[in-house]
């Protein structure tokens, strides 16, 4: 059951660097060694393709990658998609998902360091901060998380990145996190109900 919480929280970790300003960039390397293991293991049908088009996509084309992470989330224009769980609660920033993951922070005793401009709620810090509440032992606390601004708004986030003309990449991330969630609300049926 431990090495479930290992490979859930380092996948977590991997979805938290895609979404993450710069994060494909800055660890590519540790990215492309999860997406390898999972792979070699899949943990779902269907899982293994996405991740395959995905591990040829950064180490072919890493800087496209991390162009179009930008362009699509970063650029206020165009085909911008927003990254917040409060947008796709209620169509504004900074919203009732927002306050729920800074009371969880609270709860585990974590602080959002200062230099992060975006709010706790944007699909790379709740992502990340996932695998921070796996790794630490906070089962409950990623739980009520999961329940409570993962599984309702993330679904929002997927369709845009698929309903996105100038998404390629992160269609098949989409596609992953799709599966992940899938997976994960399993997970929490039948191991945590």
């Amino acid at each position: 059951m431990e090495s479930l919480v290992g490979a859930r929280a380092s996948i977590y970790s991997v979805l938290g660097s895609l979404y993450r300003n710069e994060g494909v960039e800055k660890d590519s390397e540790s990215i492309l060694t999860v997406l390898r293991a999972v792979s070699e293991s899949p943990f779902t049908e269907g899982i293994k393709e996405y991740t395959d088009r995905m591990i040829t996509a950064l180490q072919d084309h890493k800087d496209e990658v991390a162009r179009e992470a930008h362009v699509l989330f970063n650029l206020p224009f165009g085909d911008f998609i927003n990254s917040s769980m409060s947008y796709y609660h209620d169509q504004r920033e900074l919203g009732m998902p927002t306050i729920m993951t800074k009371e969880i922070m609270c709860e585990a005793g974590y602080i959002k360091a200062d230099f992060v401009s975006v709010g706790e709620d944007e699909a790379g810090i709740v992502l990340g901060l996932s695998a921070s509440l796996l790794n630490d032992g906070h089962i409950q606390l990623h739980k009520k998380l999961f329940q409570n601004v993962i599984e309702p708004y993330i679904g929002g986030f997927i369709d845009a990145q698929f309903n996105s003309d100038r998404a390629d990449f992160y269609q098949e991330c989409a596609s992953f996190l799709a599966l992940f969630i899938a997976f994960e609300k399993s997970y929490f049926e039948f191991y945590l109900s």
